[in-house]
């Protein structure tokens, strides 16, 4: 694993514990759980260190700690991980938006845009 800070560490274990879950077929991969760790991981600066992979961190992570599941199923494993991946840049995406890039503000009516 590359230097990362306990934060991180306790957010990527999180996510590898839904993914064993997940395997297991008790929970969904992608939930409001999971978001909230991939945004915390991106607020965290975790998108910003060079030569991680968000990926290659949870699949080692999952083998690790759920090491059955993941022995005979590793194309679903990597679907998942995937997910996960997906995921964490789309809200990469978002949260690099500029101000700029969003539209301009409009008049909520026909009265509020004229002076009439």
């Amino acid at each position: 694993m590359k230097d990362t800070n306990p934060q991180v560490e306790e957010q990527l274990n999180k996510l590898a514990e839904i993914i064993c879950e997940s395997l297991n077929g008790k929970e969904a991969v992608v939930n409001d759980e999971s978001e909230a760790l991939l945004k915390s991981l991106l607020m965290s600066g975790y998108a910003r260190q060079e030569g991680v992979s968000l990926q290659v961190d949870l699949e080692a992570r999952v083998k690790d700690a759920c090491r059955e599941p993941t022995m005979n199923r590793g194309g679903e494993l990597s679907a998942i991980t995937g997910k996960l991946l997906q995921k964490f840049n789309d809200l990469k995406r978002w949260e690099s938006r500029q101000p700029d890039d969003q539209d301009k503000p409009k008049a909520a009516n026909i009265s509020a845009a004229t002076d009439a």
